[in-house]
Order: C-alpha cells, then sequence, then structure tokens
C-alpha cells in the first residue's frame, strides 16, 4: 500500500500528539495516568504497522525531542527506555512476521537489555550501587507509608505491626524488584497487543495473530520453573535471589496461560458477562484466586483443558 507525502505528515502527526497525550498524563496525574502511559506505545506501533516503519521512527522521534524541550530529561529519557523502544520492537517484530507469542518475547527481552545497560551505564558514571539505591527507596516508600497511617490515627500495637508487616514486605520486594520490573513490562507490551489485536482486520501484519484464548507457553519451560524451585533449596543468597525472581516470572506466565484457559471456557460456554466480572473482580482482590489460576496453566501441560473431550 502506498502512501502520499500528506499521508505520512498526517500520520505521524496524529501519532505524535496521540502519544504525548497518553505519556503525559502518565507523568502528571500520579496513579491515574498509569492506565493511560501504559499506552503510550500504542499509537508509534500502530502508524508503524499501517504506515511503514519510518512512521514509527518518526513519531518517537518528534515525542522524544518536544520532551527534550520541555526541559525534562528524566521525563525523555523514561519515555526512551519505557515507551519508544518497546514500540519500535514491537512493530518490528509484528511486521517482520514473527507473529504474537515471538514479538512480545523479543522485544520484552531487548527493551530490558536496554533499560539494564542503561542503569549500568548510568551507575558507573555517578559511581552508584543501583541495587542497593533501589532497596534504600523502597524502605524510604515504606517510613513514608507508615507515617502516613501514623498521621491518619493507627497508633500503639496496631501501628506496629503494620510496621512490621510493611518492612517484611519492604524485603520482599527488594530482592525480587527485577522479576516485577519484567512483568510490568511484559503486561504493558501484552495489553498493547490486546489493543492492537482489535485492528488485525486494518493491519496486514496483524491477521495472523490468534485470540488471547489460545495462548500457551512452550512446554519445555516447566523444567525451568521445576529448576528454579530446587535452587531455592541451595544455601547460597545469590543462587536463592536469583531463583526466586525467576520462579515469579514463570509462575506469572503460567499464570497468563490459565487466564487463556478461563477465558477460552468463557467463550466455548458463553458465559455472561456478569459472572466474567464476578471472576476478574474476585482475581484482583484475593491472590489464592491467582494461585489456582496459575496452577491450571501449569497442569494444563497434561490436561490439555482446551482441547474438546471425545466420547
Amino acid at each position: 500500500m502506498s502512501f502520499t507525502g500528506k499521508e505520512y505528515v498526517l500520520d505521524v502527526g496524529k501519532g505524535s500528539v496521540a502519544t504525548l497525550t497518553l505519556f503525559l498524563a502518565f507523568v502528571s496525574l500520579p496513579m491515574v495516568g498509569m492506565l493511560p502511559g501504559a499506552f503510550s506505545p500504542l499509537p508509534a506501533i500502530f502508524y508503524t504497522l499501517k504506515s511503514g516503519r519510518l512512521t514509527g521512527i518518526a513519531i518517537v522521534s518528534v515525542t522524544t525531542a518536544v520532551l527534550a524541550v520541555m526541559g525534562d530529561v528524566a521525563s525523555t529519557a523514561l519515555y526512551l527506555l519505557q515507551s519508544g523502544s518497546l514500540a519500535l520492537l514491537l512493530s518490528f517484530f509484528l511486521s517482520a512476521g514473527k507473529g504474537a507469542g515471538r514479538s512480545l518475547a523479543y522485544a520484552v527481552a531487548i527493551n530490558l537489555m536496554l533499560v539494564v545497560a542503561f542503569a549500568a551505564g548510568y551507575g558507573a558514571l555517578r559511581g552508584l550501587d543501583l541495587d542497593l539505591q533501589v532497596q534504600k527507596g523502597v524502605q524510604a516508600s515504606i517510613a513514608q507509608t507508615a507515617s502516613f497511617y501514623e498521621k491518619a490515627g493507627v497508633k500503639g500495637e496496631e501501628l506496629q505491626t503494620l510496621r512490621q508487616g510493611m518492612a517484611q514486605a519492604g524485603d520482599v520486594i527488594g530482592k525480587v524488584y527485577p522479576a516485577l520490573l519484567i512483568i510490568s513490562v511484559a503486561v504493558i507490551a501484552g495489553m498493547n497487543m490486546l489493543v492492537l489485536s482489535r485492528f488485525s482486520s486494518r493491519l496486514n501484519d496483524l491477521r495472523g495473530i490468534g485470540p488471547f484464548r489460545e495462548f500457551r507457553n512452550p512446554e519445555p519451560l516447566v523444567w525451568v520453573l521445576i529448576g528454579s524451585g530446587f535452587a531455592l533449596l541451595l544455601d547460597n543468597p545469590l543462587v536463592d535471589r536469583i531463583a526466586l525472581n525467576l520462579l515469579i516470572v514463570i509462575l506469572f506466565m503460567y499464570f497468563l496461560q490459565g487466564l487463556a484457559i478461563t477465558s477460552h471456557l468463557f467463550h466455548r460456554f458463553r458465559v455472561s458477562l456478569f459472572l466474567r466480572v464476578i471472576f476478574y473482580l474476585l482475581l484482583t482482590v484475593q491472590p489464592y484466586f491467582a494461585v489456582g489460576v496459575a496452577v491450571v496453566g501449569i497442569f494444563d501441560i497434561w490436561g490439555n483443558f482446551r482441547t474438546p473431550k471425545t466420547t
């Protein structure tokens, strides 16, 4: 499909405005802006698949230039690492015919490598131990939260119990933040992919992407799950931390497979929207429910729950 210069300029303009709107909402609106911020890669991906790679590169470049002119170096770097690179990588692999699963995996992996490389370079230049800085930041956030509850009237034994619980949570987060980073990037990429799938009839590069309910992890992944579980038994702090982060990421992947199975069953048995909403609400408020979904995803290897049973 050929495009005129006018169409190209319009696509770059629309994509840049949409991207800036979404990303600035993320930067300017604490908490509320997280949702639009997650979709800030979407315009560049869409217009890359619609009009070509130069369009996507132009959108990312214009957005970066505007943020730089606004004088916010941190926001500019955050956009490039979180949204710009992810947009270019996802659109590149999708247009190369890698399919949804591989495109997602490759884009997330390379994006994380860029983040790690940037963090390592920044730490080396500044002489900082970034791992220690992250853990200090977590502890500072916990102290601020405890102070907030104290000012709100929580006192005595109740406040002490709250402090102890938050301190324990902080210790865990300080150990597993690499896994949380991987999961957050994967979730952002996946959310953008789900929205893009709605435009599959308009974008040739998306016509081979199946629905989420068909998602399935590679079968050998279960051995990595088992291996990381056994590695936790070793009396080595470094191995223990690596294994714990790996275990969390893999369990998240099986949680997604469990969700795909659930979506398949909802579709197959035509479950009402009301019951689906109840299910997803329970999933967000009840951690054990989420664990159950992950277990279903693991046992799908042997149960093959989406294959119609014949009698």
